[in-house]
């Protein structure tokens, strides 16, 4: 131990120091003040060393006799006897009063300076025992004790020296219990330290971190009984306490066992003979947790995927919004046509036959008749309420349909048709496929989702979205077109390549490659600026939605997931945002995100499909 206390200075570690204290004890007066002015030159500051060597020249100074010499005079002999005389008396009287002097004055300076050593050497061990430094601080407290035996204040330091040493046995043998997982002996103790020295230490959140872990333990042994039993709901709750209070405690476990109880409680929901309407909710809630916990599982995407879309058509029914309502539960009962015990089937069926009522109230008899025949068309037990009322509409039927009813609209629901011009011509709405109210219509929206209208399902339609999505793989000023090359013997993966379009074309000339991922990369489109491609790749396990720059720097991925498909992008056309469509609702929907993908928005928001977005850039004249 080399610190002492800032008031006694440094120097007392320096072996000159322990050389000059020996000699000073041994009553060699000259080695002890050698050794204290070395060190008084080594520690000028030091108030231990200069104490020392004080007290080395004090004894020395008591210790040597000095002699005086008179004068040598001229005398008679008579006078010389009378000195003689008077010298020898007085010899006598300096002999003898010298020695009363020496027996009386001695013991009391050697007594003062037992005490001061004495006093030096308390202070030096309370010192030494506040810094912790017990060994030490014993030698000095032991030496007091030879000078003064029965010392209070040295036997009370060596009292506290044994505590301390007790306190630190007692806190080593505890952790070591702790980490041995020797629970029960460790907060014993614990407990025992505890009482010794309250707030010793860390105690206080080791005997926390013991109780947390078994408690954790006693969850983990609850839910596993309720496991056992039977008891999903139990274990449930149980593990789903275990996972807040310490969410790495048994994680596989934990979670594989979540998942199946999740799954068999949303089962239990489902596949209740009636079904419990009121309780479907619940059973989404699981399925969605189940798929929280493994989003690669088929089975709790498709039974979140069937029970959201039957919930949404639900809800429209109740809305009065019949066709919303047809087109949920119509894939639903496409996937599942017993789901819910029939309850689909009914639903789906009242919901033809609603849409049909208000097609017909609103005089369109062409689509009532439509709506009318696909309920006839389901296998539910008594058609002859549709049945007559196809019956009652057939003879209004015209060879012209007039254009659909308004009476019961919904702001995510189209309006009428527009009068037809080509799709280029719609500068900066996004147009796009969806099947509803049938499977690959076009449609068409602003890039916010408002201003939804159905453009239809033609010949003509269709060749313009291909012509419009082909040219988005054209530079802006068309000199150069971007494409996926299929694998080659050289390389396994597809990549992007640019190239002159004529050489395309002719199959002569250059093409440059963009992309060097280690995956397929497909769908390149070329910015409006004309810096950029935006392309997707598997690179990271996942169809997800990068740029790159033309010149092959700076690859991003915009939508980096563990499972989704995120496909088709499109440029905005001020290069400053893109939309693309994903599944990772559960359904195919449209999405927007900036060019470093924040802000990505849900601008479908419908419970059908509908995918293969193209922002149009600029009008075709």
């Amino acid at each position: 131990m080399t610190d002492f206390d800032d008031h006694l200075g440094p120097g007392r570690e320096d072996p000159l120091y322990r050389r000059g204290a020996s000699a000073l004890q041994k009553g060699d007066w000259d080695e002890a003040i050698q050794a204290f002015e070395q060190l008084k030159g080594l520690y000028p500051d030091s108030v231990a060393v200069t104490r020392a060597l004080e007290t080395a020249r004090l004894r020395a100074s008591l210790d040597s006799g000095r002699r005086i010499r008179g004068k040598r005079t001229t005398v008679r002999f008579g006078a010389i006897l009378l000195r003689i005389v008077l010298v020898g008396l007085i010899g006598f009287l300096v002999y003898t009063g010298g020695r009363l002097i020496v027996e009386r004055v001695q013991p009391l300076i050697q007594s003062a300076q037992a005490a001061q050593q004495l006093d030096q050497l308390l202070a030096d061990g309370e010192a030494l025992l506040k810094g912790l430094d017990w060994d030490t601080a014993e030698e000095r407290f032991n030496a007091a004790l030879a000078i003064e035996p029965e010392n209070e204040q040295a036997l009370a330091g060596l009292e506290r020296i044994a505590q301390e040493r007790q306190i630190v046995a007692l806190y080593e043998q505890a952790v070591a219990l702790d980490a041995a997982g020797e629970d029960d002996a460790a907060m014993e103790t614990y407990a025992e330290l505890d009482a010794l020295r309250p707030g010793y230490r860390d105690i206080g959140a080791r005997m926390t971190e013991i109780e947390r872990v078994r408690s954790v333990e006693e969850q983990f042994a609850a839910a596993g009984a309720a496991y056992r039993a039977g008891d999903k709901r139990a274990a449930v709750a149980a593990y789903e306490a275990l996972r807040t209070e310490n969410v790495a405690y048994e994680r596989a476990l934990v979670e594989s066992r979540l998942f199946e109880l999740y799954m068999a409680l949303g089962y239990d929901i489902v596949q209740q003979t009636p079904p419990e309407l009121e309780t479907l909710p619940d059973a989404l809630t699981y399925f969605s947790k189940a798929l929280a916990l493994q989003p690669r599982s088929q089975d709790a995407g498709l039974e979140r995927q069937l029970l959201k879309l039957y919930l949404e058509g639900q809800s429209a029914y109740y809305a009065d919004n019949w066709n919303e309502a047809a087109a949920a539960l119509r894939v639903v009962y496409d996937t599942r046509s017993n789901y819910l015990g029939g309850t689909v089937l009914r639903l789906l069926y009242e919901s033809y036959v609603r849409s049909g009522d208000a097609y017909r109230d609103a005089g369109d008899n062409y689509l009532a008749y439509e709506q009318y025949l696909k309920a006839s068309e389901l296998p539910v037990a008594d058609k002859a309420f549709v049945e007559g009322r196809l019956f009652y509409v057939r003879p209004f039927l015209t060879p012209t349909a007039t254009p659909p009813p308004t009476a019961t609209p919904r702001p995510q629901v189209a309006g009428p048709a527009p009068t037809p011009r080509p799709l280029a011509s719609y500068t900066n709405k996004i147009v796009f496929m969806a099947d509803s109210p049938s499977r690959g219509q076009i449609w068409l929206m602003n890039p916010d989702g408002t201003g939804r209208q159905r453009l239809g399902r033609t010949a003509d339609l269709l060749t313009q979205f291909e012509e419009l999505r082909d040219s988005e793989r054209y530079s802006p000023d068309r000199d150069r077109f971007a494409f996926s090359q299929p694998p080659t013997p050289n390389d396994p993966w597809q990549q992007v390549f640019v190239s002159i379009p004529e050489q395309l074309r002719t199959g002569g000339g250059f093409a440059t490659q963009v992309t060097q991922f280690q995956a397929d990369c497909t769908d390149p489109v070329w910015s409006p600026d004309g810096n950029w491609l935006a392309f997707v790749s598997g690179e990271l396990d996942s169809d997800d939605v990068w740029i790159i720059q033309v010149d092959r720097s700076f690859p991003q991925n915009l939508t980096p997931n563990i499972w989704e498909w995120d496909r088709h992008p499109s440029w905005s056309p001020d290069s400053g945002k893109l939309a693309f469509w994903s599944n990772r609702s559960g359904l195919l929907q449209i999405y927007t995100m900036n060019t470093d993908g924040t802000q990505v928005t849900n601008i479908s928001n419908t419970a059908w499909d509908e995918y293969s977005p193209i922002w149009v850039k600029q009008e075709t004249r």
